[in-house]
């Protein structure tokens, strides 16, 4: 006979015991099962024009991408703007010249057009920004586009001697070439900002023969993708830095929240990931053309490249 000690532990122990399909159901209060996030392809490319050269995230979360056209001629008027919403692309404005570098800021869209500045409301309508008589020195080839860190202004390159960086068969000259130390040292960076009044960042030198891609950091050091030598350079207060080198034919420069830093060649289609100390180059996406002037979006987990000669943009997953 059991005592009534040993009969309740007897009796915990029985319910200590007992199966998930014996056990008595217990109401529950957790929180719901959050669906798996969608996983980003590795790389999709998707058809968006002729000659696609910058993209943006603007109006509506949407990407926005600069098309060129096909004369790449000054006066031609075939340059557009389209809009990206998932796989449907749709023509935000048109009537541009050779649209090249892209920025949001200040509830428009910012672009470069040879030697203009136009800012783009979410209707499509053009406004000229800055044109020709508003620079200090008129621009000759008006090129890539970034935010300034103060969200007031831009700061544009003007890669200057562009006639000049290349042979008959469109092959750059030789670095350190006749040809080479021929170029003419024009070239620049502006500031724009939001009102269009214009001044002159970084003047000619020949440290920065051809700049195409620019980026800026949040302590307002600026980075050029040298197109004509290949060097990734850090300008800050007067001072060069050359912090990667060899990608003749940069187009873009960005930075992740990491101090990564992802560097385009529009003649090679190579896409490059550096640390940020400049270290463990790695090469990115497959079978691109030509690696124009890229976004990083860390939120999506994309990195997204305009393929100039595929009328593409090549989404990549971080």
């Amino acid at each position: 006979m059991k005592t009534p000690l040993i009969a309740l532990l007897a009796g915990f122990a029985l319910v200590g015991c007992q199966t998930p399909e014996t056990a008595p159901a217990t109401p529950a209060k957790s929180a719901p099962v959050a669906a798996p996030a969608k996983a980003v392809p590795a790389q999709r490319n998707l058809a968006v024009g002729a000659t696609p050269e910058s993209v943006t995230k603007g109006f509506g979360r949407k990407y926005f991408v600069t098309l060129m056209g096909t004369s790449r001629k000054q006066g031609d008027g075939d340059g557009k703007i389209v809009k990206v919403d998932g796989d449907k692309v749709t023509v935000l404005t048109e009537g541009l010249d050779d649209p090249k570098g892209i920025v949001y800021v200040g509830k428009q869209l910012i672009t470069a057009d040879f030697d203009k500045v136009w800012s783009i409301d979410a209707k499509g309508k053009k406004t000229l920004l800055a044109g020709p008589a508003a620079f200090p020195t008129p621009p000759t080839f008006l090129n890539d586009v970034v935010v300034s860190p103060d969200k007031k202004s831009v700061l544009i390159t003007d890669m200057g001697a562009v006639t000049k960086m290349r042979d008959a068969n469109n092959v750059l000259f030789a670095i350190n070439s006749p040809e080479h130390k021929a170029i003419p040292v024009i070239a620049r960076v502006f500031q724009v900002t939001l009102e269009g009044k214009v001044t002159e960042v970084i003047a000619p030198t020949a440290k920065m023969l051809n700049p195409n891609g620019i980026d800026v950091m949040a302590n307002g050091r600026i980075r050029i993708a040298e197109f004509f030598t290949g060097d990734v350079l850090e300008y800050n207060k007067g001072k060069w830095k050359t912090i990667a080198k060899g990608h003749r034919s940069g187009d873009g420069i960005v930075h992740d929240s990491k101090g990564r830093f992802y560097v385009s060649e529009v003649m090679t289609g190579r896409v490059t990931r550096y640390e940020a100390d400049g270290s463990a180059p790695k090469e990115l996406g497959q079978g691109l053309k030509a690696a124009a002037d890229h976004f990083l979006d860390e939120q999506a987990g994309v990195l997204i490249v305009p393929d100039s000669k595929a009328g593409e943009l090549v989404f990549l997953a971080l």
